[in-house]
């Protein structure tokens, strides 16, 4: 049976460049049924992320015609627009990502996020780490926060939360009848419950996962490896089958023998008051491992220097993840829909600008 090319939607670019992944019709109408859990009637759903973006294109616009409510698209993310935006379109629903999250629940009181205290019945989207969550639901009254599924574009839902269960900060939601998905190490094999590793998977049923990179076979051929899907993400599983993402798994440190989850780390920067963006990432050690290195935009206004972001962190981090390099910049690279692009920062390693540990009288003591 032949299959007919409907979307080409194109990855993210956040480790590369990104790739143009074909979609099926059955593909995209798996997606926009998938996307109906949990919606009610005359729900209102907003997102700023762009149409070429499927979340937009099928989560939003496909699905919230099939039910008959109503989306509204914002042409770019604006964040002394937001709560405007929410009273005036009497949103339910919002979708988000990456940096827009943190920089929400950082934002004012206002007249407008008063008036809107309680309206927003889910806030979607990822990462929203536990502390961030909280503010969410405590300050705004969000009822349902963060993602109750895990996916890419290449295969969208791999997991998903049960419809009787709430969502739990930090889980992706348990395993579906679309997909078999492992825990896999370096060498393709499977991993025990709460041991973590990559991510892979294979579907169950024809067609719910991309057809492969357009005019790129050798792309495709590299993430199929032993006929599994490689996600590039490390996750683990725990008893009660729930899946915990863990890191990208170009973005999972490793230094002095130890694993380092970079999401863990960005974290613990974002309760600083000062810090408003982070991103953590590698830096190549002569040691052969990795090193540590924090990329942080300020707040307007703070003072704070990189030593004094060091020694903040040195009691909030194990010793061997506290960072050696620091580098402050007025923004990080991202990409349309707000990802911050890490390998552009991989890549730059320690700069001119960058403040260096090893240089300055700390001393750590192993804990």
């Amino acid at each position: 049976m032949p299959v007919y090319l409907s979307m080409l939607v194109y990855t993210s670019g956040t480790t590369g460049p990104s790739k143009g992944c074909m979609m099926s019709h059955n593909f995209i109408a798996n997606v926009v049924f998938g996307s109906l859990d949990g919606r009610r009637e005359g729900d209102v759903i907003w997102t700023p992320l762009p149409l070429f973006h499927l979340n937009a294109s099928a989560t939003t616009v496909l699905a919230t015609a099939l039910q008959g409510n109503k989306a509204c698209i914002y042409p770019r993310f604006s964040l002394r627009n937001f709560w405007p935006e929410m009273q005036r379109t009497g949103a339910t629903l919002v979708t988000l990502l990456g940096a827009m999250i943190p920089l929400i629940a950082r934002l004012d009181d206002t007249p407008e996020m008063l008036a809107c205290k309680g309206r927003i019945r889910k806030a979607g989207g990822a990462p929203y780490l536990p502390e961030i969550a909280r503010i969410y639901q405590e300050r705004f009254g969000v009822e349902a926060v963060g993602s109750s599924v895990f996916g890419l574009t290449e295969t969208t839902f791999l997991t998903r939360a049960p419809q009787d269960e709430p969502i739990r900060p930090g889980t992706a939601g348990k395993l579906t009848d679309d997909f078999d998905v492992r825990i896999f190490d370096d060498e393709d094999n499977e991993l025990p419950v709460g041991q973590a590793g990559e991510i892979v998977a294979r579907p169950r049923k024809a067609h719910v996962m991309f057809s492969g990179y357009w005019n790129r076979p050798e792309a495709t051929q590299a993430v199929m490896t032993n006929m599994w899907f490689h996600t590039g993400d490390m996750g683990r599983f725990d008893d009660d089958g729930r899946l915990y993402f863990v890191d990208r798994k170009k973005d999972y440190l490793r230094r002095r023998g130890e694993n380092i989850s970079s999401q863990e780390v960005e974290g613990t920067f974002l309760q600083h008051p000062d810090i408003t963006q982070v991103a953590v990432h590698a830096v190549p050690s002569e040691f052969t491992e990795d090193d540590l290195k924090v990329t942080a935009v300020l707040r307007a206004g703070a003072t704070i220097t990189e030593e004094e972001l060091c020694r903040w962190s040195i009691d909030r981090l194990p010793y061997f993840a506290v960072l050696r390099y620091v580098e402050v910049r007025d923004e990080l690279p991202k990409n349309p829909t707000g990802k911050i692009m890490k390998y552009q920062l991989r890549d730059e390693g320690a700069t001119s600008a960058t403040w260096d540990r090893e240089t300055a009288d700390i001393e750590l003591a192993k804990r």
